[in-house]
Order: structure tokens, then sequence, then C-alpha cells
């Protein structure tokens, strides 16, 4: 079994997203015509919760656990690998029944006091036991991520929404005639029949691989020689690694929250109604869900560039960390202008297409840059973890976040504004958190932009798909229905960006032989008529 690449890596987690993301689309479009928006809006009320009570009990273990597992495998310690893994279990199995437990006993305070919904108590309750599944799930991945070995988590993860799904829909419409809330539980609780799977996966996994995986690591000779760690140091280790990390994370669903508890009183001082709230931060939820949709490739690098700069540093030194950076910055806008400009462009179609509300359009084109700046902010987290420097994205972060919410609290209160004061909030924030980032890494690692390659022929080239798709759809139009002119004008225009990046040299030879058996077959086609440099 060979150690996959970084890129390899990051390719079967995206594959493995992607096929995520598609599935994920049958919930996003089925869901929302069954439980309508005033149950999504009870479904997005409650994710902040949800997302915050699993970090505190993942408790930043997967990156903390990666980043050591692969300066164990490139030092060559078997021992030290499985003594971190075990360390990290206990940790996050203690962390996953504290979260688990909390939410139950906070379960009423939390949905009269805090969020001052009464519908939520019962998707709050659901959610409880998946709490420690994902833990445990948490130092699995950070067990396998940290060999390079990415397999295991894009098994479980097409695993875990493909369950979750099918739970979803389910659940959903057989607790419907109880009730909106009852429904809004049924797809909380699907989430924990989904993680469940998911751990069962990845356990069977590391029984079925754990010795070959050890052997591999064992026959690579160790570039330096370091003492094996006591468990007390490793644990303090993890600790000192994980804190900062989980900062990083908590800040996320501590800012949701806080949306959840500034924009509905910002929209109702305004004269929103109870109703119109939940319609609105439903249209809202529905926004950040498609934003983020495009990310995936970025989430995967994140993913893959932990332990592949953590290995760098220690085994490859400056020039193989600054060449895995500058890979890994130009796949982020390769993948991110495209779909900024096509989500922008087609904000309204792309939203009756998949939730049948138009009005989710209006945030959308505002939130749609985040396609680039999340995929910043993701990709050099990342780079900025696996050197090491955990606190330097959590002091970033917390700047971002910052302007965020006094953005949120000022533009939302104004009638102009509304829900699109919430909306360039958090637009502006990740731009903010971006820059800093990426500036961030610069000074550490001092990377080279290639002007050319990175901006100028991405940009032209989604500039040009733009305008394609823009008339494209309005020709398709007059001959038939949005959802059809929609998808069509979605998949020519991404086979024209391709061809566009192929034309120009954006894409090398390089870039799709990371691809699994088919990449090698296909350069060579591609380089045989021409149509792909070196």
């Amino acid at each position: 079994m060979a150690k996959e690449s970084f890129l390899r890596g990051a390719f079967i987690l995206a594959l493995s997203s992607g096929i995520s993301r598609v599935l994920g689309i049958i919930y996003i479009v089925v869901l929302p015509r069954i439980i309508l928006d005033e149950g999504m809006g009870l479904v997005q009320l409650v994710k902040p919760l949800q997302y915050f009570a699993v970090v505190i009990a993942i408790l930043g273990m997967p990156t903390a656990v990666a980043i050591l597992v692969a300066e164990k495998a490139a030092q060559g310690q078997t021992e030290g690998i499985l003594r971190v893994f075990k360390i990290s279990l206990f940790i996050t199995l203690l962390t996953g029944l504290i979260g688990c437990v909390g939410l139950i006993v906070t379960a009423d305070l939390v949905a009269n006091q805090i969020i001052k919904d009464s519908g939520v108590y019962l998707s709050i309750l659901a959610l409880a036991p998946g709490v420690l599944f994902y833990a445990i799930g948490g130092s699995l991945r950070g067990f396998f991520q940290g060999l390079q070995y990415m397999t295991p988590t894009a098994v479980s993860q097409v695993v875990d929404q493909g369950v979750r799904i099918g739970a979803t829909i389910l659940l959903a419409i057989l607790l419907l005639p109880r009730g909106i809330e009852y429904a809004a539980a049924g797809v909380a609780f699907s989430s924990v029949i989904g993680e469940l799977c998911c751990v069962i996966v990845l356990v069977c996994f590391y029984l079925a691989q754990k010795n070959t995986l050890m052997a591999k690591v064992k026959s690579n000779r160790a570039r330096q020689k370091a003492n094996l760690e006591g468990r007390r140091q490793l644990t303090n280790r993890l600790l000192a690694l994980a804190l900062p990390i989980v900062l990083t994370t908590i800040i996320w669903p501590i800012m949701q929250m806080l949306d959840t508890f500034i924009v509905p009183n910002r929209l109702q001082a305004i004269g929103y109604s109870v109703s119109q709230v939940r319609d609105w931060m439903g249209y809202l939820g529905m926004a950040l869900t498609l934003c983020q949709l495009p990310n995936i490739i970025t989430v995967a690098l994140s993913t893959s560039l932990v332990p592949a700069i953590s290995e760098a540093s220690i085994s490859g030194g400056k020039r193989l960390v600054a060449y895995r950076v500058e890979e890994a910055l130009r796949i982020t806008i390769l993948f991110g202008f495209p779909a900024f400009v096509g989500l922008y462009i087609l904000a309204e179609p792309i939203s009756l297409l998949l939730f049948n509300y138009a009005q989710v359009g209006i945030p959308l084109k505002v939130l749609a840059f985040g396609t680039v700046t999340l995929g910043t902010i993701q990709a050099t987290t990342g780079i900025l973890e696996g050197l090491g420097l955990v606190a330097i994205p959590v002091k970033n972060l917390l700047v971002g976040v910052t302007a965020k919410l006094i953005l949120n609290y000022t533009l939302t209160g104004v009638p102009g504004f509304g829900i699109l004061g919430a909306a360039w909030g958090s637009a502006i924030g990740w731009i903010v958190i971006a820059c800093l980032n990426t500036y961030s890494v610069f000074k550490r690692v001092g990377f080279t932009i290639r002007l050319n390659d990175f901006l100028l022929k991405p940009v032209l080239a989604s500039m040009i798909m733009g305008i394609f798709i823009y008339y494209n759809y309005d020709l398709l139009l007059t001959w038939t229905n949005n959802n059809i002119a929609c998808i069509i004008s979605i998949a020519s225009g991404c086979l024209l960006y391709f061809l566009l990046l192929l034309l120009t040299g954006a894409i090398k030879e390089k870039d799709l032989q990371v691809i699994p058996k088919l990449g090698s077959p296909l350069a060579n086609y591609l380089s045989t008529w021409g149509f792909l440099r070196k």
C-alpha cells in the first residue's frame, strides 16, 4: 500500500466530498419540500448548537493526532504512532460523553432562554447521542490522515452522507404528521445514525489495515532519530496542539450561535414577524450551504496539507514546504474563481433548482465570493497547522469574526439591508481572515506567487465562462424550463472553463497525474492531441 501524495490524498477526499455533495443535493432539494421554509428555519437554528457540541467533544484531536502521527511516521516510530492514537481515543471518549450529557441537560435552557424558540427542544435532544460518535470518529480520522492514507476517511464520509440522507427523508416524512418540531427532530437524529455508520466503517478499516500501515512505516528508514516519548509527554503535546485548534473551530459555531441571537432580534426590530424571521433565516442558511458547496477541494486540501506540511518540515526542508504551499494555493484559485462567477450569475436559477425558493438567491449573490475566501482560509489554515503554528489561525479568525459581528449587528438593523446585512457581514469577515492567513503563511514560508498562472489565467477563463453561461441560460430558457436550462448551463460552463485552462496552460500534466487510475491515461491522451503541456 503506497503512501498517497498530498495532492492525490486531497483528490481522494475531494472525490468523496463530491459524491457526498451530490448526494446532499437530494437533501437540499427534497427536504425543503417536505418540512417547508419554517422547518428549514428550525433546522438552521439548531445547526450552530450541533456544531458547537461536536467541536467541544472532538477537542481538535483529528488535526493534532494527524500532526503527531505524521511526525512519528517520518521518524519510523510505529509504537509512537499507536501511543498517540490510544491517548487521543481515551480523551475523545471522555469529551464525547461530556458533550452528550451536556446537550441533554441544557436542552430546555438553550431552546427557551437562548434561542427563544421552544420548537428546537426536541431537535437538541435528538442530536445528543451523535456527539459521542463524532468524537470517536475524530481520533480514527486523525490516525489515518496522519499516515496520509485518506481512503478510510473518504469511504466513511460517503457512507455517512448516504445513510444520513436516507434517514433524513424517511424520518421527516414519518414524523411530519406529528408536527413540524417532530419532523425537524427527525432530521437532527438522522445525523446520529449517519455518524454511527461512519464510525463502524473507520473501525473496520483500522482492524483490517493497521498491521499493513505499521509495517510500511517501519520499512521506511527514519531521516532522524528521536526517543520514544512517554504517555504524559505525548498527552501534553496533543493538548498543546489541540487546544488552539479547537479554539479555531469553536469560534465558528460561537459566531453562528451569536447570529441566531443577533440576526433574528435585529430583523424583528425593523418590523419582521417571527414567521418572517424563520423564513429569512432559512433562506440565509440555504445560501450559506450553497456557497460552501464548491469548496470540496479546499476542504480536502486542508485535511491533506496538515500531515503533508508536518512531514515536509521534518524530512523535506523549506523548499518542499514552499512547493506544497504554492500548489495548494494554485488549486484553491483554480476552483474558487469559477465557482464564484457561476454562483453569482446563476444565483436565483440555482436557488430555484435546488430549493424551489428564489429568495435564497438574494443573500447568495453576496455570499458567492465566499467560494474564494473560504477556500483560501481552509487551505492556509491547514498549512499553518501543519507547521505547528496553531495559534495564528485563532488570532486571525478572531479579528475577522469581530468585524463580521459588528457588521451583522449594524447592517441587519438597517431597513434597506435586512437579511443582506448578515450576508455582507459574513462576506467581509471571510475576506479579512483570508488576507491575514495568507500574509501569515507568506511571512513564514516565503512562497512565490506566479501571477500569470495563479491569477490571470483562472480569472480570464472564469470571466469568459461567466459571459457564456449568462447568455446560454437566457437562450435555453426560451426553449425549456429553469431547471433544465440551469443544469445545461452549469455543465457546459464547467466544460468550457476546463478547456480554457488546458488551452492557456493553467492545467498541466502533473495536475492530472494525481487522479488515481484515470489520471495517467487522460494526461497521455490529451498530450497526444496537443491539449496538455508538460
